[in-house]
């Protein structure tokens, strides 16, 4: 069971989006896809027709594209990298710098830079505030990172970086009886480089989560037996 709440009531009248199950456009196979007959007859003549096979056809790129929960962004956000280093904080009216990283869009409450985007210790990335706040069992970590296929989104493509939050004593909550640990859905994102720019729109996907097992996630199965069959 997972829960959520916003960061603050500040964050949630100023646009945060609650976290819902994913569902990306690539997860529903396209209509005109021979793939759903059993016939391989009927597929070969189609793909000999001049059908284009989508990855929409192949039945694992669209489970993951149902699978776990989206992080959106609440509001605009605009990333661009700056010429030079910037040792001191800048603020103007429609942005702000520091380090490499200029940031601006829609405001946001009790930000380092006063928007959306913050900079992190003025060095090569970001970090994208949501104002959410996600409630995980303490016997799981809680992934958060990069969309999966992102290529296949018709989307502006950010650098996400991956992560897993862990319980601690300093972050767990008790709800109805249970113990659970807290993550803050604050998204780590690479500046872009050169002159380009990075405009987000409300709504735009920034990342997913979803939960693991502790235990037992870096075991590697042992080998079959050389005299096990294998299978053609």
């Amino acid at each position: 069971m997972l829960y959520w709440n916003y960061q603050s009531v500040q964050c949630r009248d100023a646009g945060a989006i609650p976290p819902e199950p994913i569902s990306l456009p690539y997860g529903k196979r396209s209509k005109q896809s021979p793939f759903s007959s059993k016939d391989y007859t009927t597929v070969w003549r189609a793909i000999e027709n001049g059908y284009i096979t989508q990855p929409s056809d192949c039945p694992p790129v669209r489970l993951i594209a149902n699978y776990g929960f989206s992080v959106c962004s609440p509001g605009k956000v605009i990333i661009r990298r700056l010429p030079k280093h910037l040792p001191l904080r800048g603020f103007e009216s429609d942005r702000a710098m520091f380090g490499f990283a200029e940031v601006g869009g829609d405001p946001w409450p009790n930000s380092d830079s006063g928007f959306i985007a913050s900079w992190i210790a003025g060095s090569e990335f970001v970090k994208v505030q949501t104002g959410i706040v996600i409630f995980f069992p303490t016997d799981c970590y809680l992934y958060q990172g990069p969309l999966p296929n992102t290529s296949l989104l018709s989307q502006p493509n950010i650098d996400v970086m991956a992560g897993l939050e862990y319980p601690s004593k300093e972050r767990v909550v008790e709800i109805n009886g249970k113990y659970y640990g807290t993550a803050n859905l604050n998204i780590i994102v690479k500046l872009p480089q050169g002159e380009e720019t990075i405009t987000l729109k409300s709504g735009d996907f920034l990342a997913w989560f979803f939960v693991l097992s502790i235990r037992g996630n870096n075991r590697l199965t042992k080998r079959v037996s050389e005299e096990s069959e294998l299978t053609p």
